[in-house]
């Protein structure tokens, strides 16, 4: 984290959809009340530039096939940005968080990497379950994954589950404030914090932790399946000796929960 300046937090609007009620576990994350938060949408260049590519086409979750028009997506990715500006703003205003917005054109996930640079915290914000232009495999965000070690990923809606899961696979500075972390937002959210540790941490009870449940199976499968039956609102990772990149970017895709990585 930067310890001169406020915590500088990135929101990245891939698709102008925001979840308002995330704002409020911002300052969770670090424990630290006061944050600058800068809000980006990105018109994304690669996609304009589909839309012109002859041929191309668009379908819809109802399986309808029509014709691409490199106009219409223009002007989608214009209300999409107004959209994300003007609800960003209010919940930033809400919080009392010091903040800005910019739109920013060119390709996804060179912009991203730019504006993460210059960030403590970098958030995106990924529609799963709300009409959007795209949702971003988490492939997508290899690049980002491995230049960046702290990261939320807020996969819509965040107001669902029952519980915040940590894996703790093994202890370090960074594995206590990932726990921390988890223990604030859990606190907040009038959520169960539920600490996952393999066999050989059998007896040591996490700090703050309500239940602590052995693991034995640290594969993605068995970590899906985890936040599946304890119905996860968030998923927390920590630095482990687990191939932590490759892990996370596997979740993104498989679990409906919101993922929270602190390096």
């Amino acid at each position: 984290m930067n310890d001169e300046k406020r915590t500088r937090v990135l929101m990245a609007l891939d698709c102008g959809v925001i979840d308002a009620a995330a704002f409020r576990a911002l300052g969770l994350l670090t424990g630290e009340p006061e944050l600058e938060v800068t809000g980006v949408y990105i018109e994304d260049e690669d996609l304009i530039n589909a839309a012109r590519l002859p041929g191309a086409a668009e379908i819809s979750t109802a399986g309808t096939v029509s014709a691409l028009d490199p106009e219409n997506v223009q002007a989608q990715l214009v209300q999409q940005a107004q959209h994300a500006r003007q609800t960003f703003e209010t919940s930033a205003r809400h919080m009392k968080f010091d903040y800005s917005f910019r739109v920013s054109r060119g390709r996804n996930v060179d912009i991203l990497l730019e504006a993460a640079s210059t960030s403590d915290i970098v958030v995106v914000n990924r529609p799963l379950r709300t009409a959007g232009l795209r949702t971003r495999r988490g492939a997508h965000f290899a690049p980002l994954l491995e230049r960046h070690g702290n990261l939320l990923f807020v996969n819509e809606p965040w107001a669902s589950g029952r519980s915040v899961i940590a894996l703790c696979e093994s202890q370090s500075a960074s594995g206590a404030r990932a726990l921390a972390a988890a223990k604030r937002i859990a606190a907040a959210e009038d959520l169960e914090f539920l600490v996952a540790v393999p066999p050989q941490q059998r007896d040591e009870q996490a700090v703050g932790a309500d239940r602590t449940t052995i693991l034995t199976d640290w594969s993605e499968s068995a970590i899906v399946d985890l936040c599946e039956s304890e119905d996860a609102r968030l998923l927390v990772l920590s630095a482990t000796h687990l191939d932590w990149q490759a892990l996370l970017m596997g979740l993104i895709d498989r679990v409906s929960c919101s993922l929270l990585r602190l390096g």
